[in-house]
């Protein structure tokens, strides 16, 4: 099953709680998954390091109605607000999420412990001021945006055969064709947002199999142009992903 980021699924279950859609304690298990406990540094009020689920209640207690992810990259900072500071932070970690209602954002710190193969992760959720985040494209246009770059990336991936050396993208593709979904967002969610969130997530996670590896490719050139005619599909996906693990906040904002 694909995961989704983890600013994805706290964005999404966060807001679920705010709704008193969810428990406090689901949202910090959804979120964690198998990660050791999550830690949260420089919560409002807070003198020392907390955990998760007292950073989450200090946000509510702060004005936060809901939580809003953002999913940058270099040169392309789509959902950020500001400042700086964070956009800096957040592109560097891949991921945000940004409160509605309170002047603050959550960027997870990743630290990766343990010996290949049995590798366990440290996670510490910074908090940082963040102004509004803009509004994004409704949850329909963002999934035609992903539909048009994926028939427009349709041939390069069949070219690129990926299955054929990262041969865990074929049951990625396969849970693509069959329209299943992934990790789950709370039951709130209307069920477009579901189906978009597991296409995107998966579509994103093939597109990273082929950024990250040329595999077959001949010469440095191909390499180039493959790259070329997939970050457009990169781009929609985390677009896309972002989009559906909103749907709730800008559905009830």
């Amino acid at each position: 099953m694909v995961t989704l980021p983890r600013s994805a699924r706290l964005a999404a279950w966060g807001t679920a709680w705010l709704r008193n859609e969810a428990g406090l304690d689901d949202v910090v298990d959804r979120v964690r998954a198998d990660d050791e406990p999550h830690d949260a540094v420089d919560v409002p009020g807070a003198a020392t390091a907390t955990g998760l689920s007292e950073a989450l209640q200090a946000l509510r207690g702060a004005g936060a109605t809901a939580f809003l992810v953002a999913l940058p990259a270099p040169g392309d900072p789509t959902g950020l607000g500001g400042p700086a500071d964070l956009n800096g932070y957040a592109v560097d970690a891949g991921e945000v999420v940004i409160a509605d209602g309170a002047p603050y954002a959550l960027v997870p710190d990743v630290r990766t412990f343990g010996p290949p193969g049995d590798q366990g992760h440290l996670v510490t959720w910074m908090v940082r001021s963040a102004q509004p985040a803009p509004p994004g494209p409704s949850l329909s246009d963002a999934d035609k945006e992903l539909t048009a770059a994926l028939l427009a990336a349709g041939s390069t991936l069949t070219d690129l055969d990926v299955p054929s050396w990262r041969p865990e993208v074929e049951a990625l593709l396969g849970d693509i064709r069959a329209n299943r979904e992934s990790d789950p967002l709370p039951r709130a969610f209307p069920q477009q947002a579901q189906a978009v969130a597991a296409r995107a997530a998966r579509l994103l996670a093939v597109v990273r199999f082929a950024l990250g590896d040329d595999g077959g490719a001949v010469t440095a050139t191909e390499a180039s142009s493959r790259r070329a005619a997939l970050q457009p599909l990169e781009r929609a996906s985390r677009s896309a992903l972002a989009t559906a693990c909103n749907a709730l906040a800008v559905r009830q904002g």
